[in-house]
């Protein structure tokens, strides 16, 4: 019988294994619809957001329903006119071994079952190129700051702002994170937020200003970041990881007045409103990484029975790049 992974509890702080269970459920094929086995599991920070009760960009997963994410799966059984045995999809599997799709509206075909299709030709690269492109339009000789930038979406967005010629400046924690940008993603400077002197190291990273900055993080990083801003700069506000496991989200940074004086635009954005533009971008994404330009990092984790420690560790950043569950 198929495993699910369901929300036993809401969680109070800092998530943990006790919030979520491991349960049975049987899963028959609906009339017209699709039975498919998943094959890989999108990890993300933005879950967290979806387990408490409160207002989000999509509604609160109950308790006792299944942990929702984006997910690989291949058509074992089909009812459907559109799809066929041993199609590979993408949608909002959830955390389930095995999902049934009643209407297959929404979901993606695709050519591969290729974990980058969760990562920089997926969701993840889409919100990179919408927040990077749209928002931070960065031009050349501009010095653009990414925090996360070893994480999922950040590793992307420093390649991209590289592309479009602006000098990057990342932030990330511990030795191996910064080497890697340094070293495999060719960042300009780092910062190591773990650093007793990050602050220090920010400052002198950035001599002529920041002009724009893809803000994952929040928290004393951000209020840093829009210190050290240029007038006319823009923020893209793709995540506020720092606060997500608080009891109480904190408030806004204790500078926000700067975006007043230095006439910044800081504007907040979804991934899902942007969906209708995801073949697009997968095609121009598509294209860099074949030609050598963009590379995808990742972080595999084998077997669903990893999925609820991998969740809460994921919020220790020892990760690199996306992170997947494959179950084979």
């Amino acid at each position: 019988m198929p495993h699910s992974v369901v929300l036993a509890q809401r969680p109070h702080g800092r998530v943990r294994d006790s919030d979520f269970a491991y349960v049975d459920v049987p899963q028959p094929c609906p009339g017209g619809g699709v039975r498919a086995r998943t094959r890989h599991l999108s990890i993300d920070p933005a879950t967290r957001g979806w387990l408490d009760d409160r207002p989000s960009y999509l509604p609160p997963v109950g308790v006792g329903e299944v942990v929702r994410s984006l997910g690989i799966a291949v058509v074992e059984e089909s009812r459907h006119p559109d799809f066929a045995p041993g199609d590979v999809v993408r949608g909002f599997t959830g955390w389930r071994e095995e999902v049934l799709i009643e209407d297959p509206k929404g979901w993606d075909r695709l050519p591969d079952e290729s974990t980058a299709r969760l990562g920089i030709l997926g969701m993840t690269g889409l919100t990179a190129w919408v927040g990077m492109g749209d928002i931070c339009a960065p031009r050349a000789g501009e010095t653009v700051f990414v925090s996360a930038a070893a994480g999922a979406v950040g590793s992307v967005a420093v390649q991209l702002a590289r592309l479009a010629g602006a000098r990057v400046v990342a932030s990330a924690g511990g030795p191996r994170k910064c080497a890697l940008l340094l070293d495999e993603l060719g960042v300009d400077a780092v910062v190591d937020h773990r650093a007793d002197d990050w602050a220090d190291r920010l400052r002198d990273a950035t001599p002529n200003g920041i002009d724009a900055v893809f803000e994952n993080v929040g928290g004393a990083l951000m209020e840093a970041a829009l210190d050290r801003m240029n007038n006319g700069g823009r923020i893209a506000l793709c995540g506020l990881i720092a606060g997500y496991n608080d009891v109480v989200r904190p408030p806004g940074p204790r500078n926000f007045g700067l975006l007043v004086t230095k006439r910044i635009r800081a504007e907040g954005f979804v991934v899902v409103d942007h969906t209708d533009r995801a073949a697009r971008c997968e095609a121009e994404l598509g294209a860099q990484v074949e030609a050598g330009r963009l590379h995808a990092f990742e972080t595999v984790v084998e077997g669903f029975d990893t999925l609820v420690p991998t969740f809460v560790g994921s919020f220790d950043a020892g990760h690199v790049g996306k992170l997947v569950v494959s179950l084979g």
